[in-house]
């Protein structure tokens, strides 16, 4: 194959993938925005305190819809530890919290189908609690400092005030804008250029050679675990692998491990929790993703077989749209922001 009709099935493929995913990443958006803006600190960290088990599932229910990666929950899970959570809510909010998301799900539910949106973050809940068994039986629990934390999800006022409707709603646009699109730009960019590259170098009869010897699920594992890939970029990689006949379990299990950690992550946890925490933490993670990947494939085993490519005809108006707003909001955070950053005059003075 030449390499210009190489580069236009990739493009093609790239082309196709972004069209699918993009009105669902802005809808995603736009309710991450809001939840961040409307859902305040102060009441996630008095729903999170304590070292019980009830805890822990608050800690998980809360930490699904928000809208942060493996390394960008550090922050967050430390803070909420120091503010008086217990290690069990806290790595439960720490395991939850990046596998998934508001938009990541209904981006999920556009690509992969309203089963696999389900499943997906119910395995995302199942590994958490398991994560949080684990720590709470088999880890000393710790007091952990009081820090105060803003009272105002708006202006980080730390006195509690009102904003308007409307101020709040301009707020969740300006964060899902400038904030979390700017968090999100280069892995969601990378794991589109991932996906497309993955559906044209990925031999067909890969995933049937994997699962003949019992290695599908472990090479999922051996993949997601190291690898820095939020949950939102590692859904149209889900969608490739599905397309090339790996099973719903094993997607399921990339996407459980992928997502909620990496190896900078688990550096971070080991100076902070130390070694053994971090050890359990991970191998019941593994424990948990396996689990949740077999009882996918046992449930539905046809479900890879009813995902399958977009129809041939051209895209819809709104997917159009989207897909153009989506990618000027992407090269205005990967190309124009940091060209006119570079460009800007700097203080002539020194103080």
């Amino acid at each position: 194959m030449s390499s210009e009709k190489w580069l236009l099935l990739y493009l093609s493929q790239l082309g196709g993938l972004f069209l699918e995913a993009a009105p669902y990443l802005l809808l995603g958006l736009l309710l991450a925005g809001l939840l961040r803006v409307f859902v305040s600190e102060d009441w996630l960290s008095r729903h999170l305190g304590g070292h019980t088990l009830k805890g822990a599932l608050k800690a998980a229910l809360l930490g699904l819809p928000l809208p942060l990666c493996s390394c960008g929950v550090l922050p967050a899970a430390v803070g909420l530890y120091r503010a008086g959570a217990g290690l069990p809510a806290t790595f439960a909010f720490l395991v939850a919290t990046p596998q998934t998301s508001a938009d990541a799900i209904l981006l999920a539910y556009g690509l992969l189908g309203g089963v696999f949106a389900l499943a997906y973050p119910l395995s995302a809940l199942w590994v958490a609690l398991w994560v949080a068994l684990a720590v709470r039986f088999l880890v000393g629990e710790s007091p952990s400092p009081s820090t105060p934390l803003a009272a105002c999800a708006c202006c980080a006022a730390e006195t509690s005030h009102q904003h308007t409707f409307g101020e709040r709603v301009w707020t969740s646009l300006l964060y899902a804008v400038e904030e979390l699109l700017a968090d999100l730009s280069r892995p969601l960019a990378v794991g589109f250029l991932l996906a497309a590259l993955v559906a044209l170098i990925l031999p067909p009869g890969l995933a049937e050679r994997l699962s003949a010897h019992g290695l599908v699920y472990p090479a999922m594992i051996l993949v997601g675990l190291p690898l820095y890939v939020c949950a939102t970029a590692s859904i149209p990689l889900a969608y490739t692998l599905l397309l090339k006949g790996f099973s719903p379990g094993a997607v399921l299990v990339f996407l459980v491990t992928g997502p909620a950690t990496n190896l900078t992550s688990i550096t971070v946890l080991s100076r902070l929790f130390g070694l053994r925490t971090v050890t359990l933490y991970l191998l019941a993670l593994i424990l948990a993703a396996l689990t949740a990947g077999l009882a996918l494939d046992t449930l539905f085993p046809g479900l890879s077989a009813k995902v399958s490519p977009s129809a041939p005809e051209g895209p819809s108006l709104l997917n159009t749209l989207s897909a153009a707003l989506l990618a000027l909001l992407l090269l205005r955070e990967i190309l124009w922001k940091p060209l006119w950053k570079d460009r800007e005059p700097g203080c002539a003075c020194q103080s």
